[in-house]
């Protein structure tokens, strides 16, 4: 019989779904052909945010999210700095070091960090069509582009899916976006029809946002405020604020969501001027985490004032030191 492997990858995120798809192909061409992927998109929360969540398949795997100590979790792979949480759990991964264990918090994405360990490994090169999607990882998630207009151009199918998968979609998009990208290029799955009309309305979506974005930046010193805890559903910035706002260092935006509440604080990456932080060591302090430069803390839907409490604090530090 088939196995059946379950894949956890951060939900929403172009890193972490060309992961989890690199990592599905990897397995179907490696470990078992014929293996049943359930991918299982993840949220960072206060707390564990493995706790209540089943591992009952045959394998299990967790990539571009924090380390989970559990044995039945054979393949984990992350470049967070913050990926031990708590602390504590470093001291199992260094104990245990198990072969199918990869972290390395130099790597601009996760994805490229599998496609290399897997090679290395396991002589395994993913298809074409996946090393093209882990370069765009790298350049998505590390900001490797030459400027905010280039950011959040939406001009390459890479750039409108990552734009497509920042607009909320359920479990169950971006679980099948991830079974489709583990078998086909990032154009081919921009053109299927239940995603081709999806991203003309994130495209015609994007002047009304740079509006919104543009009234609601406010200034405290040389970090730029997006406050949108009021706008339930309303998505992060992003590469947008620092396009909007181009003198700022940096930039921390409150989201809420039925299911969650998020800030979000970033290095502005085009900024001449050296940042002062830590932000994903920041974020850790107050139950987040994430890079030196991008980061952000998840709390309940139910935590509104602990998030606005949170997010002043965060503002406070990055202001005054």
């Amino acid at each position: 019989m088939a196995r059946v492997l379950k894949i956890f990858f951060h939900d929403g995120c172009f890193d972490g779904t060309t992961s989890a798809a690199l990592f599905a192909a990897f397995y179907r061409g490696v470990i078992d052909r014929g293996a049943e992927v359930h991918p299982v998109g993840m949220i960072h929360k206060d707390g564990n945010p493995f706790e209540g969540v089943p591992l009952d398949a045959d394998d299990h795997a967790c990539v571009d999210f924090r380390f989970c100590a559990d044995p039945k979790m054979r393949w984990w792979f992350d470049h967070h700095a913050t990926a031990f949480q708590p602390p504590a759990l470093r001291a199992v991964f260094e104990r245990e070091h198990r072969p199918t264990w990869f972290f390395d918090p130099a790597a601009p994405s996760c994805a490229g960090l599998i496609a290399h360990s897997l090679e290395t490994g396991w002589d395994w090169k993913p298809p074409p069509h996946l090393i093209e999607a882990a370069r765009w990882a790298d350049a998505i998630d590390a900001a490797q582009f030459a400027s905010a207009d280039e950011a959040v151009a939406l001009s390459s199918p890479a750039q409108r899916m990552a734009a497509w998968l920042a607009h909320g979609r359920t479990p169950g998009d971006t679980a099948r976006y991830v079974d489709w990208l583990s078998r086909d290029s990032l154009g081919a799955v921009a053109n299927r029809p239940e995603i081709a009309r999806e991203l003309a309305a994130v495209e015609a979506e994007r002047v009304r946002e740079l509006d919104a974005i543009a009234r609601l930046g406010t200034w405290h010193g040389d970090v730029i405020v997006f406050d949108r805890f009021d706008d339930l559903g309303a998505r992060t910035p992003g590469f947008l604020g620092y396009l909007l706002f181009p003198s700022c260092l940096y930039a921390v935006a409150g989201t809420r969501h039925a299911q969650s509440i998020k800030i979000s604080v970033g290095v502005n990456p085009w900024s001449t001027r050296r940042r002062r932080h830590d932000i994903g060591a920041l974020c850790a302090r107050f139950g987040g985490g994430g890079h030196a430069v991008v980061g952000g803390v998840t709390l309940r839907p139910d935590e509104l004032p602990r998030a606005r409490e949170t997010m002043a604090a965060l503002i406070r530090e990055l202001e005054t030191t």
